[in-house]
């Protein structure tokens, strides 16, 4: 039997042997007791969090992203929790079982966290027999000493089993991912260099000075950022606005956020848009959202102003499947102030362009998207 494996070194069964709390400044050791007796997957499920794969030896557990600080990143951790697992040697016959995924993003592509629709292939160092929960993966490729698994559309907790016999004796090894739903989307200024070959320079905003409308150009994140999604296809659904004051027009019939000829009921759906890595920012949407609206007439009576204001149902599916699946939905508000200006609102983003502002760039404007969401 070849002995090679006898300095490597990998995790003894999962096994914690500390627990700390993970938070922007540090966090204080946890009793071991903090697990309930669960394996790190399952509490990190338990506790509503993002399973993340930082070494051999560490696992996180973030159950909250965001701003600690004015001028942090969004996805600074601010809370979660720390699994250090005890790291024994090799013996001679054991199954070494090594995973990689596809995708190259997120690091490391060991991680046992993965999207729906990922790929991954697992290894071993002698011929075994797998026995794969065909419930929530597909096989793509299954041999004696490899697996190439892809994840399905179903979020949970999936372990893979390796066997051989030797001397009589069955032995086994097993390796278990986290599969991730995709959760919700955020939303911040697009820049024109991302979304080339379209022609501008800088952020996407126009407002003409002295007019009562505004309109951004939105650049939109698939969250988690743990895992990757590149095989996940997000739409919008049509839905009608609830307006008021200077946008309420019961003439006019129904305001449909999407708007479809003929339709006067709101109905059909945006189009779908999949996502991929800018640089080395994954799970961003191969094109922008364009938000906005209001009055171009300077001399228009805007009275005490008013809002238009939507719930958009929003759904996804992956890119080999017909199945679409709720993600929830995301509040967009357009308001115009008694004083002119216009407040523009998506899921997390929000501006305010005041009458006085002067953006006169509408490129990304007129630019007709193939795939606008």
């Amino acid at each position: 039997m070849d002995n090679s494996n006898n300095h490597k070194l990998h995790r003894n069964n999962d096994k914690v042997i500390s627990v700390f709390a993970l938070a922007p400044l540090g966090g204080p050791q946890l009793p071991l007791s903090t697990l309930k007796g669960l394996p790190p997957m399952e509490h990190c499920a338990l506790n509503k969090g993002e399973f993340v794969t930082l070494s051999d030896r560490t696992d996180w557990c973030v159950t909250a992203r965001g701003k600690v600080f004015s001028d942090d990143d969004l996805d600074s951790v601010i809370a979660g929790y720390i699994y250090n697992y005890e790291m024994v040697a090799y013996e001679d016959g054991e199954i070494e079982l090594t995973s990689e995924t596809e995708n190259t993003f997120p690091a490391p592509r060991s991680r046992r966290n993965i999207g729906v629709g990922e790929v991954v292939t697992i290894k071993s160092n002698v011929g075994v027999t797998w026995r794969i929960d065909s419930k929530l993966v597909s096989i793509v490729k299954r041999e004696a000493k490899e697996l190439c698994i892809r994840a399905r559309d179903k979020g949970g907790i999936c372990t893979i089993t390796a066997s051989y016999k030797r001397k009589g004796k069955t032995i086994k090894n097993s390796i278990t991912f986290t599969i991730v739903e995709p959760k919700m989307l955020r939303y911040s200024l697009a820049k024109y260099q991302d979304y080339k070959p379209l022609e501008g320079k800088g952020s996407m905003l126009y407002h003409s000075k002295g007019t009562y409308e505004g309109l951004v150009g939105l650049r939109i994140q698939l969250l988690p950022i743990s895992v990757n999604f590149s095989n996940v296809l997000v739409r919008e659904l049509n839905c009608a606005s609830v307006n008021t004051g200077y946008f309420k027009d019961a003439s006019k019939g129904p305001n449909c956020h999407i708007h479809i000829p003929g339709d006067t009921q709101c109905t059909g759906n945006g189009e779908e848009v999949n996502f991929k890595a800018i640089g080395n920012t994954i799970n961003i949407a191969n094109t922008f959202d364009i938000v906005g609206g209001g009055d171009n007439d300077p001399k228009a009576d805007i009275g005490n102003g008013g809002s238009m204001k939507l719930t958009i149902p929003l759904e996804w599916r992956l890119d080999k499947s017909a199945k679409w699946k709720s993600m929830g939905s995301v509040k967009q508000d357009i308001v115009l102030w008694a004083n002119g200006n216009i407040t523009i609102s998506k899921g997390n983003f929000n501006r305010t362009f005041t009458k006085n502002d002067d953006y006169p760039d509408r490129t990304f404007v007129d630019h007709n998207p193939k795939n606008k969401i």
